[in-house]
């Protein structure tokens, strides 16, 4: 059942957006209306002096947006309602070229000022980052970007459908959404008060996301393999006194109120592909050689050939993204049954249908000890192996 939009009938009541109200003059006055103090603190968020809870938030939020996405050197990635920048800065300096947009020119100009002071973020490469004052509707990119991030921006946007349409319209085939959003307040809350307090002050757009209603438009914008995360990460003490504290702790956390924040990733589709991607991947395996030792190891070399309708995305390290293709040798029993999953082999880079790319796989040969065979396949994480879906794997005998 659809939920309604920001739950609780917060439209009509006006408590936390007045219909027909045009919030576009808060935001592009935004800047102007801070003091001294709040205009300096957008030229060095998230840091400050003493560090403070924010910097902390800031800094392992960036953390999981990249181990989640998991980018290649080089990706195209598009910063939605940019601010002051903190975000571009941070994904320039891991090498990714960065695209950010922002309603208003004085937060565009503050970001570009960000970026453009960086030194070499490594290897004697410079910061690429680009940015562009426009409303988040008016993007004018086609299939350009490998991932759009909204962090904390989507609250200021008073059409979510349209807007995500947009974006997705930016998006390369398989390219990734990811949204960090605060969850709407309990109405009549304290939280509430201040969203509304923050509007009238200035005149801008302050209305979070009911989680269940952020992942249906989503949805409906067109995006597939949506997932909604939730942060637990933490230091643990471990030092005896504590542990019985931190068990408790620990076994609360199914009864713990809900997040403050919607976490979700999702994906533009992929051409060919249905719901569950069959149909649409199958691979070649042909090695170069036998299975050859190498010290310790069993040494093979793969050319793994994409044969099926669309492309292959790449993982670079574990946990392993969802919806990522690894190389998976195991050691086959009765009927060809995968009776040992051996450690996995990620591809170079993503592989698009026709292409091919090269993988060495060793295996420490004492893991193969009783067996006569070695079988590789591939896997698309959290799917499917394709040996199940029509593919045949490779099976090789084990060198005496």
């Amino acid at each position: 059942m659809s939920v309604p939009r920001r739950s609780r009938g917060t439209r009509p009541d006006g408590r936390l957006a007045d219909i027909g109200q045009n919030y576009e003059r808060g935001h592009l006055d935004y800047v102007k209306q801070l003091d001294s103090a709040g205009r300096a603190w957008l030229r060095t968020k998230p840091f400050s002096a003493p560090p403070n809870e924010e910097l902390a938030l800031c800094l392992r939020s960036f953390a999981h947006i990249i181990e989640l996405l998991q980018l290649q050197l080089g990706a195209e990635v598009l910063d939605v309602g940019c601010g002051p920048g903190w975000l571009s800065e941070f994904l320039a300096r891991c090498g990714y070229r960065v695209t950010g947009i922002d309603i208003s020119p004085d937060m565009v100009e503050i970001a570009s000022a960000r970026v453009s002071a960086l030194d070499d973020v490594g290897e004697g490469l410079k910061a690429q980052a680009e940015f562009h004052a426009m409303p988040v509707r008016e993007l004018p990119w086609s299939n350009r970007f490998d991932a759009a991030i909204l962090y904390d921006t989507m609250h200021h946007f008073d059409d979510e459908l349209a807007t995500l349409e947009a974006i997705r319209r930016t998006l390369a085939p398989d390219g990734q959404l990811f949204i960090h959003e605060g969850v709407l307040p309990p109405r009549g809350s304290a939280g509430e008060q201040s969203l509304i307090e923050e509007m009238e002050r200035y005149g801008t757009l302050e209305s979070p996301f009911d989680p269940d209603y952020l992942e249906e438009v989503v949805a409906r914008a067109g995006f597939v393999e949506i997932r909604r995360f939730t942060a637990v990460d933490e230091l643990m003490d471990l030092s005896a006194a504590s542990r019985p504290a931190r068990l408790r702790r620990w076994r609360r956390r199914e009864t713990q109120p809900p997040p403050q924040y919607n976490v979700l990733l999702a994906f533009n589709p992929m051409p060919g592909a249905d719901k569950e991607g069959h149909g649409a991947f199958s691979a070649h395996l042909e090695p170069e050689g036998a299975w050859r030792p190498e010290d310790s190891y069993l040494v093979l070399s793969l050319r793994v050939r994409n044969t099926g309708q669309t492309g292959w995305r790449a993982a670079r390290w574990h946990p392993f993204p969802q919806g990522s293709v690894t190389v998976a040798p195991y050691l086959p029993g009765a009927r060809g049954k995968r009776e040992v999953e051996l450690r996995r082999f990620v591809l170079p880079g993503p592989v698009a249908p026709g292409e091919s790319a090269w993988v060495e796989i060793r295996i420490p040969r004492e893991q193969a000890q009783g067996f006569g065979e070695i079988a590789v396949d591939l896997v698309r994480e959290g799917f499917f192996w394709f040996g199940d879906v029509g593919s045949q794997p490779l099976v090789a005998p084990v060198p005496e």
